[in-house]
């Protein structure tokens, strides 16, 4: 009678050796193996690894593409930056908008591709226009006023303090000319409104002084001149310098007054 639960468990452990022996019947279900877990959800790289990669893959992201888009404007002139913002502006949003619908019949991965498209797309036109965005070799945007010069021009700014130039009609040569600016009153500035004169703004700060600056007139006709304060010219602080004589390139304008023309091409 003691041995009875003896007995039966050894023939239940005979009972499962038999059962391990016997043979799998081609019917049965394969065991179905556990799906791979990706490597961003495995458990030490979303903890640890993402929380550093991703600021930083963001930070790059935002770097790389205000730096693209940058170039998209200052590759552009006129209204074409504000056509370009509101054609790229318009793309975000409608990008956004069909992700938005079409994301719950998508798979991550599709919707990981269309959105990298998407970005590359309109990072790339920075690239594009990188060429047209730096600048060109030029000769010099100003002048110095220490050029030889043939002839100089004389003229009074704020004479009597008035908002004035005097004389505000002048004339001159083509070709190099030196302006000297007495300054009667302070406070004004000299500039010429063609930029082709490369003529460096003289700032008129110290009233009984002079200045001097030196413009180079191309061609014949007239050539106007300002004071660049806020609401100075339009009271009138403002003139004219005709020129006459034969077109000019600046190497011959420099070569006639014995300037070297190294670095002024």
């Amino acid at each position: 009678m003691t041995n009875t639960p003896i007995d039966e468990r050894e023939a239940a452990a005979g009972d499962d050796e038999s059962d391990a022996r016997l043979p799998v019947r081609s019917g049965d279900p394969a065991p179905v193996p556990a799906d791979p877990v990706p490597f961003w959800q495995r458990p030490l790289v979303e903890r640890f690894l993402v929380p550093l990669v991703l600021p930083v893959a963001v930070v790059v992201g935002l770097v790389a593409y205000i730096l693209n888009i940058s170039r998209l404007f200052l590759s552009a002139h006129g209204h074409i930056p504000v056509i370009l913002g509101s054609i790229i502006t318009a793309m975000i949003l409608f990008g956004a908008a069909l992700l938005s619908a079409a994301s719950p019949r998508m798979r991550q991965s599709a919707i990981t591709l269309v959105s990298a498209a998407f970005i590359l797309s309109i990072m790339s036109g920075g690239w594009l226009v990188l060429g047209h965005s730096q600048p060109e070799k030029t000769g010099p945007t100003t002048l110095p006023e220490t050029l030889k010069t043939k002839q100089t021009i004389q003229v009074t700014a704020a004479p009597g303090g008035r908002l004035a130039f005097s004389p505000n009609q002048l004339t001159a040569k083509t070709g190099l000319a030196t302006i000297a600016v007495t300054i009667a009153g302070a406070g004004h500035t000299f500039d010429m409104r063609d930029s082709t004169t490369l003529f460096a703004s003289l700032s008129l700060d110290a009233a009984g002084t002079k200045k001097d600056g030196v413009a180079f007139f191309p061609a014949a006709g007239k050539y106007d001149f300002f004071c660049a304060i806020p609401g100075h010219d339009a009271a009138g602080m403002h003139g004219t310098i005709t020129v006459t004589g034969k077109t000019t390139t600046l190497t011959e304008a420099l070569t006639a007054t014995g300037n070297p023309t190294a670095g002024y091409g």
